[in-house]
């Protein structure tokens, strides 16, 4: 009897002590991200694509690029990443980014991209543009109203709508070109010269 229990007791002690096989359970990667796109492309919206795709892979899923998209700021090969928001402009909405009194210029750095993704360092603004000046006190002759022109030194109401006269049929593409304009003179150009930019 002795040699039983002690048989049962052994068998029990290997079972309890024996290693407990481990069962690895492999979760599936996520090889699919989901990517936003906005702009001039032919059909915006969220996309769902493998890992590894780049930027000019979801522009081809999104029906490619409409005619006045501007794509010189955009990084085409790009990685993309899970919920990056990609912005594709138009020739006009970049064109319109420069006018009125704020320059704004295209700044190359990580964090200011044509992808942004959802922890980028811009905060509530998703562009790939930053305002890097702001033009003082310069009265812009192609952009300016006609209050604005009249506070130059000088220039009253006729002066200013013979300036916007002027601009209508042809764009200033220097401030010299204002010694085209019907009664302004050199002294007067002079006078005002530091103040206006085209």
């Amino acid at each position: 009897m002795k040699k039983i229990l002690f048989a049962l007791v052994l068998v029990l002690l290997v079972l309890v002590l024996r290693p407990k096989s481990t069962l690895l359970v492999e979760e599936p990667l996520d090889d699919k991200i989901k990517v936003e796109i906005k702009g001039a492309v032919n059909n915006p919206g969220v996309y769902e694509l493998e890992t590894g795709k780049r930027v000019e892979d979801v522009i081809k899923l999104s029906g490619g690029l409409k005619k006045d998209a501007d794509v010189s700021n955009t990084n085409l090969s790009k990685n993309l990443v899970d919920e990056m928001v990609i912005i594709i402009y138009t020739k006009d909405e970049i064109n319109s980014m420069t006018t009125g009194n704020t320059t704004i210029k295209y700044i190359d750095k990580e964090c200011i991209c044509p992808v942004i993704e959802n922890n980028s360092c811009i905060s509530d603004v998703v562009t790939n543009f930053e305002v890097i000046e702001e033009v003082s006190d310069k009265i812009s002759l192609n952009k300016a109203t006609l209050e604005e022109l009249m506070t130059l030194k000088g220039i009253g109401e006729s002066k200013a709508k013979s300036i916007i006269e002027y601009r209508e049929k042809t764009p200033f593409k220097s401030i010299e070109e204002l010694l085209n304009v019907k009664g302004i003179g050199k002294a007067m150009f002079e006078k005002i010269k530091a103040n206006i930019s085209i």
